[in-house]
């Protein structure tokens, strides 16, 4: 694991968030930008024109404005690329990881966008860190000897993959993409019925390992037995062909490992980050939260989903973060 610290960490690299930087760099601080694997609002878009001074600029273009004009401090801004899994926030110190890093920051400003507010599969939110999990490598080694499902579909997901099942965990994969478009690291392996199951499935094993791979699937919901612990996943094959009818199948199970995404909404909540009821963080006139030097900005706080505003809310971070700084630091 890398370690990093810094005064400022902004999470997020979209329009509040670069904007929050300029303004905490111009400040001399010393500022560290997290930038998601999820494309910002702005990048999706094609064009904009109400960003005053272009009459019609494209998204991709006026976001990497914004992200130049950050680096230009290089001094104090560095740009990290990960997605946040776990955090600790409102202690006097913050601490943040990513799947490959530690972050310390003093401030912490969260500009996440509007990505995953809301939980992708029912019962994730409340099953987090009561075995749901974001983070193969960091939640692994609690589950030698039981059986574990991570729920994804790129090469990280069967690195992860390869890494439980040398943590000696039972280690399976659900992926909604087909096995022809998964990585080389599945060999293409027989096909022959699932015992556990009376519907006919193909399963795969990755190389030499015994990892089972249930393509062609999606988990819809994590159901906890009554101690409020995690007992199986439902999961429904998005096969529609006649031969295989869309039907539900469970697995019972210790850990979902989540990789497909990540309810920020979740992360936040369980570091105790107050939200509405519209899945949106609180914030005051100073953009910040009900914890002790933990900030938000744009679309993440909800509101007008404007650009403008974006820049406008991370400016006003980025200087009520400064303020904190000083009264913090005395300088």
């Amino acid at each position: 694991m890398d370690e990093f610290e810094c005064e400022v960490l902004i999470i997020g690299a979209g329009p509040a968030g670069l904007t929050a930087g300029i303004y905490c760099a111009r400040a001399n601080r010393n500022v560290i930008i997290l930038e998601g694997k999820e494309l910002t609002a702005l990048e999706r878009t094609k064009e904009i024109q109400n960003w005053p001074g272009e009459i019609d600029i494209k998204g991709k273009k006026l976001l990497k404005k914004f992200r130049d004009h950050a680096l230009s401090y290089s001094e104090n801004v560095r740009i990290i690329k990960g997605d946040v899994i776990s955090l600790m926030l409102g202690m006097g110190v913050n601490m943040t990881s990513t799947r490959t890093a530690n972050i310390t920051s003093d401030v912490t400003i969260i500009a996440t966008g509007r990505g995953n507010r809301k939980e992708i599969i029912k019962g994730e939110s409340a099953l987090l860190g009561y075995g749901v999990s974001y983070c193969a490598l960091c939640d692994g080694p609690l589950y030698r000897d039981k059986v574990v499902y991570l729920y994804g579909n790129d090469e990280e997901t069967l690195e992860d993959a390869l890494a439980l099942h040398q943590m000696e965990c039972i280690t399976h994969v659900i992926t909604n993409k087909s096995i022809e478009e998964l990585h080389e690291l599945v060999r293409e392996s027989t096909s022959h019925p699932h015992r556990h199951h009376d519907h006919h499935r193909r399963h795969h094993h990755l190389k030499d390992t015994g990892i089972e791979i249930f393509d062609n699937m999606v988990v819809i919901e994590a159901v906890a037995n009554s101690e409020g612990i995690i007992e199986k996943i439902i999961c429904k094959s998005t096969k529609t062909e006649e031969e295989e009818p869309e039907s539900l199948i469970e697995f019972e199970l210790s850990c979902l490992f989540i990789l497909s995404h990540i309810s920020s909404n979740s992360i936040f909540k369980k570091a105790g980050v107050d939200i509405d009821d519209r899945g949106n963080i609180k914030v005051d006139e100073e953009q910040s939260t009900n914890l002790k030097g933990v900030f938000a900005a744009g679309d993440v706080t909800g509101g007008l989903f404007q650009v403008v505003v974006a820049t406008g809310e991370g400016a006003k971070a980025g200087i009520n973060a400064s303020k904190y700084l000083r009264q913090l630091k005395k300088k």
